[in-house]
């Protein structure tokens, strides 16, 4: 949770500061843009041949006007902001049904796009997956030749530990 808050915080500043630079003194030849704040969002900016008026609301929001070395986007806009998913990782242990690990099962691990990632458990039976978007439910599903597994559901909001799946039956030969 830190981290997201963090990354948060680290792309607002981007965002911000992209809109300072954005927003700097521009002058040259026979013209000047100076920085103006106007209360009722109109105002008036012109010189040499070019002209550039803003008004409340801003009627034409959204368009774009350009030609010779300049452009102008007139509105109210936002830059693609968008939350990024800290990575999280889930683990646990496949059991057996009197509790022992079961060593080199296959851990499958299926998100919501449909990729599927696997992994095999450990000599005690643990498992662990890294590095999957947060906010997402995930099926983990086991495939063992000795036993049978019950695929199951995880909401992913945080990192998961101690994830135990427990075979209900051996395998039917």
């Amino acid at each position: 949770m830190k981290r997201v808050i963090f990354s948060m915080v680290i792309i607002f500043s981007l965002a911000i500061s992209a809109v300072t630079i954005y927003s700097q003194i521009a002058s040259g030849g026979s013209y000047a843009l100076t920085q103006a704040v106007v209360s009722s969002g109109g105002g008036q900016s012109s010189g040499g041949t070019f002209g550039i008026t803003g008004t409340t609301g801003q009627q034409a929001a959204g368009t774009t006007s350009a030609g010779g070395p300049f452009d102008v986007h007139g509105g109210f806009w936002q830059g693609d902001l968008s939350p990024t998913a800290a990575g999280v990782s889930i683990s646990g242990r496949v059991l057996t049904p009197d509790g022992n690990g079961l060593r080199n099962a296959m851990v499958y691990l299926s998100d919501r796009t449909g990729l599927t990632r696997m992994t095999r458990t450990g000599s005690f039976g643990y498992f662990r997956f890294d590095d999957i978007e947060a906010g997402q439910t995930v099926i983990l599903s086991v495939h063992s030749k000795q036993f049978h597994f019950t695929p199951q559901l995880v909401n992913l909001t945080d990192n998961s530990a101690d994830i135990d799946i427990i075979s209900s039956e051996p395998n039917r030969q």
